[in-house]
C-alpha cells in the first residue's frame, strides 16, 4: 500500500510505523519539488527531504529498536573506475531485450551506487568494502524476521550484518544531523529549470 509522506511523519512521531517501511522520494515534478536527486532537480532538496526522513525516525520513540538504509537506485551518470562483479541471476527468466538493447543478462552488477545505514547499532566511522546489492536490503529483511528468499539473487545477497554491532548501540541518543542547506541562488535558477521528462 502507499501513503503520503506525512503519514511517515506522524506514525514516527507516535511510535507506530509498521516494521518495515519503504520510503520514495517525489520523482517527477518541478526542479524545486522533486525531492529525487535527478537532475534538472535541486538537489538541496532531495538532501533536505532526507533529512527530514532521519530526523524524524532519529525522534521517534522507535529509534532505540531501528535501522534506516539509504541507498540510491542508479549512479547518477558519473564514471566509476572498479568493473562491476559478476552476479548472481535471480532466476532462470532472461531480460526482455530488444535488437538494437546491450545484449547481456541479470548475471552481472552495473557501477555501485552509495549506501548508508542509521541505526543505534550501526558501527560508527565504518566503510565496509565488502559487495552487497539492492535486494541485500530484502535479505536483512529476511534474515531479521526468518523469512524465505524470493530470488536466488537475494537468497545469496550479504545481509549487511557487518554494518552493525547489536552487542553494544553506539547511538542509543542519535547524533544531530547538521541542516541540510537550501540555497538562495539555486532555488532561484532552478525555478527555471525545464520540465522533466520522466525517469
Amino acid at each position: 500500500m502507499e501513503f503520503p509522506i506525512d503519514d511517515f511523519y506522524a506514525d514516527a512521531a507516535a511510535g507506530t510505523l509498521p516494521q518495515v517501511s519503504f520510503v520514495d522520494p517525489i520523482f517527477i515534478a518541478q526542479a524545486n519539488v522533486e525531492t529525487d536527486e535527478h537532475p534538472p532537480s535541486n538537489v538541496q532538496v532531495g538532501e533536505n527531504f532526507v533529512a527530514q526522513v532521519i530526523n524524524a525516525l532519529f525522534g521517534s520513540p522507535q529509534w532505540p529498536h531501528a535501522a534506516l538504509f539509504l541507498d540510491y537506485d542508479e549512479h547518477g551518470g558519473f564514471y566509476d573506475h572498479v568493473p562491476p562483479p559478476a552476479a548472481c541471476a535471480p532466476d532462470d527468466i532472461p531480460p526482455m531485450l530488444s535488437p538494437t538493447d546491450e545484449q547481456a543478462g541479470f548475471d552481472h552488477y552495473g557501477i555501485r551506487v552509495p549506501a548508508m545505514v542509521a541505526s543505534p547499532y550501526a558501527r560508527p566511522h565504518y566503510v565496509s568494502h565488502k559487495v552487497y546489492d539492492h535486494t541485500s536490503v530484502l535479505r536483512f529483511i529476511e534474515t531479521r524476521f526468518d523469512l524465505p528468499a524470493l530470488t536466488r539473487r537475494d537468497a545469496n545477497a550479504d545481509p549487511m550484518l557487518r554494518l552493525f554491532k547489536f552487542s553494544r548501540p553506539a547511538f542509543l541518543t542519535p547524533p544531530t544531523l547538521p541542516a541540510a542547506p537550501e540555497d538562495p541562488a539555486q532555488i532561484e535558477q532552478c525555478s527555471t529549470a525545464p520540465p522533466p521528462t520522466g525517469l
